[in-house]
This record gives structure tokens, C-alpha cells and sequence, in this order.
């Protein structure tokens, strides 16, 4: 195992960490707003909960910084991926609209979780 791989388990084990925070937090905030509280409550809680994001995003612009132009490359075959997989599941999940009601915190966890694990696919794969 090289450098780049002990960097890659590690940005994938911070990534997933963060998006179940921020599950469990946009599930205890989405609890919490039920009640209609201020505006203002309202606004800082929703931020709160939204505060797992920016570690995802740290810990991507951390790992961008610290690899290689190969590494980079996976980064953005994975995020290609991800792109495509997500307007996929987007077009899917408006036709459902009617019928189920969608979360999109759920969505937004699963595309960070998606992007994480397609780098390992990839970089596997190459």
C-alpha cells in the first residue's frame, strides 16, 4: 500500500464519517423544525445541520492538495460518475415525486457517498 492509497482510505473513510453526521443531523433538525419555531431558529438550525458538508469539502480540498495529477485524474472520472449517476437518479426520483415523497438530504448523502466510493472503484480499476 503507497502513500496515495493510505490518503485515498483515509478521504473516503472522512467523507462517509461526515455524511452519516450529517444524515443524523438533518434527521434530528428536520425533528426539531416540526415544531415551527422562529425564523430565525429556524434558519440556524437548518445551518447547523448542514455544517457535516463543509467537512466533507474539507477533507476533499485536503486530499486534492496532497496527491498527484494521476490521483486527480481518478478524482475526476469519479466525479464524472457521480454526475452521471446523479441526474440519472434525479430524472428517476421526479417522476416519483408524485407518488413518494423524496428527501433530499438522503440525496445529497448518497452523492457524497457515491463520489467517495467511485474513487476507490476507479483507482482500482486503473
Amino acid at each position: 500500500m503507497n502513500r496515495f492509497d493510505r490518503l485515498s482510505y483515509r478521504y473516503v473513510a472522512e467523507t462517509l464519517a461526515a455524511t452519516a453526521l450529517f444524515v443524523a443531523t438533518s434527521f434530528l433538525a428536520h425533528r426539531y423544525l416540526e415544531d415551527k419555531s422562529g425564523l430565525a431558529v429556524n434558519v440556524l438550525v437548518s445551518f447547523i445541520a448542514t455544517i457535516p458538508m463543509l467537512l466533507v469539502l474539507w477533507a476533499l480540498v485536503r486530499y486534492f492538495r496532497k496527491v498527484d495529477e494521476r490521483e486527480r485524474y481518478i478524482m475526476a472520472i469519479a466525479g464524472a460518475i457521480t454526475l452521471l449517476v446523479g441526474v440519472f437518479v434525479a430524472l428517476f426520483l421526479a417522476k416519483l415525486a408524485t407518488v413518494l415523497t423524496v428527501d433530499l438530504n438522503l440525496y445529497a448523502a448518497f452523492l457524497l457517498t457515491l463520489w467517495s466510493l467511485a474513487t476507490v472503484v476507479v483507482r482500482w480499476k486503473t
